[in-house]
């Protein structure tokens, strides 16, 4: 494998391979790895051999008991996924190193072949939320009684008051400034500020028309806003969302409203992981989740094991 660094080229091929896949993570989402500087993006590299993509990078911070670089999962078709998990084994083997694989989901644990490795089991925390676009958008059924009296409340109580729009240049301030607001409070700096970035880099996107936003206006002030991307691979994934909870209803309201104009046809809306943050789990599990996104570590080499257990 000739591993060489990562620029525009390689994503434009990444999203073709992308396309052709079921892959449901966010990981092969650009703005994600260029947003969160645990992936260090600008020293990500990337190989193509044998009908597979390999990206591989050294995390900012480091990874438990792993030394050397760490992998995304081979991005290819499934039916290719063992012919390339088996290509990168040899490769770290010739090289003499270790390496670890993160994010392997369910379904590449079951096809490929783990002789030889470490495998840990999917840390929850880190596990991603997938919803079916529809439960979004209609909010249909009992399950969801809540969230629609959320929703209708809100019309009813800022009815005149209210507009949902497309985000527009001149409102990047705007949201800078009510994410300030947001995160005033919040102790976590590093994955503030790394949010921070991510936002800034997507609504350079969406100035672009790579990705979309929409700002939600309450008598003329931006109160919520919303940024999100459709992956080739057929799922949505929202990188930020915001409000002002002095508005009763703002977060229900948004994303429905944000579902109903995005996710329409979609396989899945994705909204990533809780981080193991109670009110964040108890949120978006109040949205009754269709699946998660498992995330498996592979450690080939000397590397040693995590904290959580084997599959």
């Amino acid at each position: 494998m000739l591993f060489e660094k990562i620029d525009d080229r390689a994503e434009r091929k990444i999203k073709a391979y992308l396309a052709d896949t079921d892959y449901e993570g966010s990981e092969f989402s650009c703005l994600y790895r260029k947003g969160w500087s645990f992936y260090d993006y600008e020293h990500m590299q990337v190989a193509e051999e044998g009908g597979a993509i390999f990206i591989r990078f050294v995390p900012q911070g480091g990874f438990e008991g792993c030394t050397g670089y760490i992998y995304l999962p081979p991005l290819c078709k499934l039916s290719n996924v063992r012919a390339a998990f088996n290509a990168l084994k040899e490769f770290v083997r010739q090289d003499a190193c270790c390496a670890c694989v993160m994010a392997l989901p369910r379904e590449y644990i079951d096809n490929i072949d783990l002789e030889g490795t470490i495998v840990e089991g999917s840390n929850p925390d880190y596990e991603e939320y997938l919803y079916l676009p529809q439960d979004l958008i209609t909010l249909a059924g009992k399950k969801f009684h809540g969230k629609r009296n959320h929703v209708t409340r809100f019309v009813n109580t800022y009815a005149g008051r209210y507009v949902f729009r497309s985000y527009e240049e001149r409102d990047r301030q705007g949201l800078l400034e009510l994410y300030a607001k947001w995160s005033a409070d919040k102790e976590d700096g590093g994955t503030v500020m790394d949010e921070l970035n991510l936002l800034s880099l997507g609504l350079g996107m969406v100035e672009r028309g790579e990705a979309f936003a929409d700002v939600m206006e309450i008598d003329g002030k931006i109160a919520a806003f919303s940024l999100g991307e459709i992956l080739p691979s057929g799922v949505a994934v929202v990188h930020i969302e915001k409000g002002e909870i002095e508005y009763d209803g703002i977060y229900p309201a948004i994303n429905q409203m944000f579902s109903k104009k995005h996710y329409e046809g979609l396989r899945y809306v994705n909204r990533q992981e809780d981080m193991g943050i109670e009110g964040l789990r108890k949120s978006k599990l109040s949205y009754r989740p269709a699946k998660m996104v498992k995330k498996y570590v592979v450690r080939i080499g000397s590397c040693q094991g995590g904290t959580y257990g084997t599959v």
